[in-house]
């Protein structure tokens, strides 16, 4: 039975080994396989290369949910900074709507409220920078990774064909 992250919510498989991990099996069964004479074939078990190559295949769309997950967080950095962004207004508005109320200050609490506004636009657009940057680098982690490790597996594929 999957167990659930207790921080997100979503089900979580039970551990399965990483790309990394796989191509080195696959790596491993190669450089123990016995060559044939004469040739630069090899001999290698048939089921043990279907395994491995079936985990691969498993392994892929796990680190495409990592990179979703990495995009529903910056999801949730967004909206909890918009969040953040309407109650400063939200505040703001209140303490104007109080000091209006009182002429001889008018114009103050009118300075006073948009520059908390511009502050709060201002804090936004940094969080939701720095958010974009965040994803725009994990996304290029996991975009190496697997162009990494589609051309680690191509060549190993291409050396058993042979």
């Amino acid at each position: 039975m999957a167990s659930v992250d207790e921080l997100r919510g979503y089900p979580v498989a039970e551990p399965a080994p990483d790309l990394y991990q796989l191509l080195e099996r696959l790596q491993e069964l190669a450089e123990r396989s016995r060559r044939m004479p004469f040739s630069n074939s090899l001999m290698i078990d048939e089921h043990e290369l279907l395994d491995l190559v079936y985990s691969l295949r498993q392994a892929f769309p796990r680190e495409l949910r990592q990179a979703r997950r990495v995009l529903q967080d910056r999801q949730e950095i967004i909206a909890e900074a918009q969040l953040e962004a309407q109650r400063i207004l939200a505040t703001a508005q209140e303490r104007a709507q109080y000091l209006m109320s009182e002429q001889g200050i008018m114009n103050e609490t009118r300075a006073r409220c948009e520059e908390m506004l511009r502050q709060a636009m201002e804090r936004k657009q940094r969080i939701m920078s720095e958010t974009d940057e965040y994803v725009r680098q994990m996304l290029e982690q996991i975009e190496a990774a697997a162009l990494s490790t589609l051309q680690h597996v191509q060549r190993v594929k291409s050396e058993l064909k042979l």
